[in-house]
């Protein structure tokens, strides 16, 4: 039994039949899936091809933001600030690449998974500007983030802001080097 069946036949009778359905559906056969083993994340790994190309850029234009992917959602109603930071925090935790950094070692460079990473979220508070000059300055702020550059030895390699336009409306900023994330994982 692999670890996925383990923990569908945890669950409760009802959700298990409703993800058996779904993997039923997809083609999925429970038992034929390979068997997911953590890796030890004290040592650093090589790179793959696409993050040594990445990484080989970077070098070749330190600074450059090019490879940013910019993210901009807007958040309209009540925002529960810590619950979000919370959140952002637990999704870091959970994804290690999201913790990823690109050391060189030996004169080669490696990915090292570091053990944890608190994402700061800056806060920027724009309810004191005018009404009419609130959106561009919120524009201004989300085209200067996403031009900052990332430090891949040093990481982290994902920031987030927030901007508060009004006490209902927001604008949460998330940038990450394209070393991390790709079109598809950010789908």
């Amino acid at each position: 039994m692999n670890n996925l069946t383990e923990r569908i036949a945890s669950l409760s009778p009802e959700r298990r039949r409703l993800i058996e359905r779904l993997l039923r559906q997809e083609g999925v056969d429970l038992l034929r899936l390979p068997i997911v083993r953590q890796l030890r994340r004290d040592q650093p790994f090589p790179l793959s091809f696409a993050q040594e190309r990445l990484w080989f850029l970077d070098q070749y234009e330190p600074g450059s933001s090019f490879y940013n992917i910019p993210l901009v959602v807007r958040l309209q109603g009540q925002l529960d600030i810590p619950a979000l930071h919370r959140t952002l925090d637990e999704i870091v935790r959970r994804h290690d690449i999201l913790r990823t950094v690109f050391p060189v070692v030996d004169g080669q460079p490696v990915q090292y998974i570091v053990p944890t990473l608190a994402v700061p979220l800056q806060e920027v508070d724009l309810r004191h500007l005018a009404r009419e000059t609130r959106w561009s300055e919120a524009q201004r702020l989300a085209r200067e983030e996403a031009q900052r550059p990332f430090d891949l030895r040093a990481g982290p390699l994902i920031r987030a802001a927030l901007l508060r336009l009004a006490d209902d409306d927001h604008l949460a900023l998330l940038t990450l080097h394209h070393i991390i994330a790709d079109g598809w994982s950010m789908g």
